[in-house]
């Protein structure tokens, strides 16, 4: 992550988007010396918001550490049985 001045920032606006969007960097911009805003791309701005909301989600979270508990004790399916499981699901929903 790089640290830009605001008057640096917009004299490179379009090549500092550019990395943004391409390389997945960050910068900070600063005002008067100190921190005030984040360039970060689109995708990743909605990856973080979707996590936040995941995060503040008792259910899920409830969800993703039963899945933890159930893999770390061996408690999987292997591919073959995931797929006839989806084509019963099918068939089923038909």
């Amino acid at each position: 992550m790089e640290t830009i001045p605001i008057t640096e920032a917009k004299a490179r606006i379009a090549e500092l988007a550019d990395r943004v969007a391409r390389e997945h960097d960050h910068f900070t911009i600063t005002r008067n010396g100190r921190a005030d805003v984040m360039l970060i791309s689109v995708a990743e701005y909605e990856s973080m918001q979707e996590t936040l909301d995941i995060l503040s989600d008792e259910e899920a979270l409830a969800d993703l550490r039963q899945s933890r508990e159930e893999f770390a004790a061996g408690d999987t399916f292997d591919a073959g049985q995931v797929r006839a499981e989806l084509e019963r699901r099918r068939r089923g929903t038909l």
